[in-house]
């Protein structure tokens, strides 16, 4: 599942990477996307201050959750949406009830990922990846030149960190931890302003989104890299 923000597309792709269809088009600019349950995903509409649950078998939404802030970076484990505002605000929903609680603690948090009951996210303006309970307690932060304007962000079923490095060219995995960092593709490997990663866990295929062409004054963000990891 990739969203086309440009075209404000939810598309579907197979494992191998072969264009199925278009899901929904959006009215709204849709900003992040994230799995739910039972063929369900979720939308985040930053400047409406909404998310958009889709069910990709039927191609429509249905559900639309408002909130009281931006909706940027969103990520689920099947009983709760976590949201970012990409400001000072988090907020996550439980899938039960609706219920919406307010987390404190996360300023400056964009793009997220949840794994094992913790929130993972990026700073993109500090360089830097942290991780927090989901309660908002933080855990850690890592911080290193290797990380630099952080874009995206996905972990693999080992609790290892991948970040879209935007500001070096580069995929970085971090450690579970948060104490050490590795590169693992870069440049030569035809990354080139990567923005978006995503992990499926069970099949171990990384996708990164990343620049077409070589003009710097055009960002065209039409490629996407499937890496086996």
């Amino acid at each position: 599942m990739i969203l086309d923000n440009n075209k404000k597309q939810l598309v579907l792709f197979s494992n191998d990477g072969i264009f199925i269809r278009n899901v929904v088009t959006f009215t709204k600019n849709p900003c992040d996307v994230c799995f739910v349950r039972n063929y369900t995903v979720a939308v985040t509409l930053r400047s409406a201050n909404q998310i958009a649950v889709v069910d990709v078998e039927k191609n429509k939404i249905i559900q639309t959750i408002k909130l009281s802030h931006e909706c940027y970076g969103v990520a689920s484990d099947g009983k709760a949406l976590v949201i970012t505002s990409g400001g000072d605000q988090c907020t996550t929903v439980n899938l039960n009830d609706m219920s919406h609680t307010i987390l404190e603690g996360m300023g400056g948090v964009g793009p997220i990922a949840l794994f094992q009951r913790n929130i993972y996210g990026i700073n993109y303006h500090e360089n830097k990846v942290s991780c927090y309970s989901v309660t908002g307690e933080h855990l850690w932060t890592y911080q290193n030149p290797d990380v630099a304007k952080p874009r995206g962000l996905s972990l693999d079923k080992n609790g290892f960190v991948y970040i879209a490095s935007n500001g070096n060219n580069s995929i970085v995995v971090v450690s579970p931890d948060g104490r050490t960092c590795k590169r693992i593709l870069s440049g030569s490997d035809g990354i080139k302003d990567p923005w978006q990663i995503n992990i499926n866990r069970e099949t171990g295929i990384m996708i990164v989104s990343s620049r077409k062409g070589d003009d710097d004054s055009v960002k065209d963000y039409e490629t996407a890299f499937f890496y086996k990891i």
